[in-house]
């Protein structure tokens, strides 16, 4: 698996130039729209535009999925995480996942959930041991 170094908000970009090469003005509302109706929740534009322009860091994974489904993309297309940054992380961590024996076992989207809670992990792990580790 190949590391794609693009932020999200270049990866979500990328998609509106493939589906409106020439740009268009109710683009970010219609993929609100959608998102709006996948999710259950009031997105609005302004929110799916500040996500292209990389305003927001963190987007909630419902989101982001439902942003990959109008596009018609895996979830795993928002990923740049390769079985070797796994691996990394989780020795970094010293956490360890019972029953885990190689990363090729994955879908890209367990790939991506994997990476996401390790995430989390290490923020709650850091957290707690404080700004001396």
């Amino acid at each position: 698996m190949s590391r794609d170094r693009r932020s999200l908000a270049d990866k979500i970009d990328a998609l509106f130039a493939e589906r409106w090469p020439a740009g268009s003005r109710a683009a970010t509302v219609e993929v609100a729209a959608f998102v709006s109706r996948v999710t259950g929740r009031d997105i609005d534009r302004q929110y799916i535009y500040r996500i292209r322009a990389g305003k927001v860091r963190k987007v909630d994974g419902a989101v982001l999925e439902a942003i990959a489904q109008f596009f018609g993309k895996p979830l795993g297309y928002f990923s740049a995480t390769s079985d070797d940054e796994v691996a990394a992380v989780l020795r970094e961590s010293r956490l360890q996942l019972a029953g885990l024996r190689t990363m090729g076992d994955l879908t890209p989207e367990a790939h991506t959930e994997l990476r996401g809670l390790l995430d989390i992990a290490r923020q709650v792990l850091n957290d707690e041991v404080g700004p001396e580790r």
